[in-house]
């Protein structure tokens, strides 16, 4: 086959995180403490496939509170381009973005369910 291209794999390195991310994502109260769980891992991702990555680029990842998007900025975005361009990084970061969007969602309703029960109980 001329011409495909190699793809990278990761997924050994999500499959190493998977396990941890998720008991910290079902541990998490709140909205924010999902979105810091996210971004703590996809920093471990990334240290993996990068470890010379500095910390202090998990500022460079921006949250839309309202429809809890994420987006790279700088130079972890062109990080993630980079390495994204010839791997799946793309798609396990979108997966562990589901994964944090589920429990994000649920901590959201069950907030929602307790605003009513407190508002119908004073009565």
């Amino acid at each position: 086959m001329e011409g495909t291209e190699k793809m990278v794999s990761y997924v050994k390195y999500e499959h190493e995180l998977e396990t941890e991310y998720r008991e910290k994502l079902a541990e998490a109260k709140r909205k924010s403490d999902v979105k810091n769980v996210f971004v703590e891992f996809i920093i471990k991702l990334l240290k993996k496939i990068e470890p010379s990555l500095p910390l202090s680029l998990m500022e460079n990842i921006r949250f839309d509170e309202k429809e809890f998007k994420y987006e790279f900025m700088g130079e972890l975005e062109n990080l993630v381009n980079e390495i994204g361009k010839e791997s799946d990084l793309k798609a396990i970061i979108n997966r562990m973005y589901e994964t944090a969007m589920h429990r994000y969602k649920k901590i959201e309703h069950d907030e929602n369910i307790d605003y009513f029960r407190l508002n119908s109980t004073k009565k």
